[in-house]
């Protein structure tokens, strides 16, 4: 099963209950995780969220970057914002 996976990563510079409250408020996952593979070795939040294939890219790109403009509009610090194709995953069956 080929999905989309959206990312925004995040500072970890506010209280985690309130960015968690933020993100999930829009049906996005929230996470964090100490070290980034391409930034560094900081504490950073994610908002992640999966679409099927058949969406629109650019519907997918357009949800994302509304997102993060909620986000950093409640003063979250938007890092990043990534979009992958997965084309293999042991975790999602058909």
């Amino acid at each position: 099963m080929r999905y989309y996976e959206c990312h925004i990563t995040l500072k970890d510079s506010l209280p985690r209950d309130y960015v968690r409250q933020q993100v999930e408020e829009f049906n996005w996952k929230f996470s964090a995780i100490d070290g980034d593979p391409i930034l560094g070795n900081e504490t950073f939040c994610y908002a992640t969220r999966h679409y099927p294939e058949s969406k629109p890219k650019d519907e997918v790109i357009k949800d994302m970057n509304d997102m993060a403009v909620r986000l950093a509009k409640d003063e979250i610090e938007v890092v990043r914002e990534k979009v992958e194709l997965v084309i293999y995953d042991t975790k999602v069956r058909n």
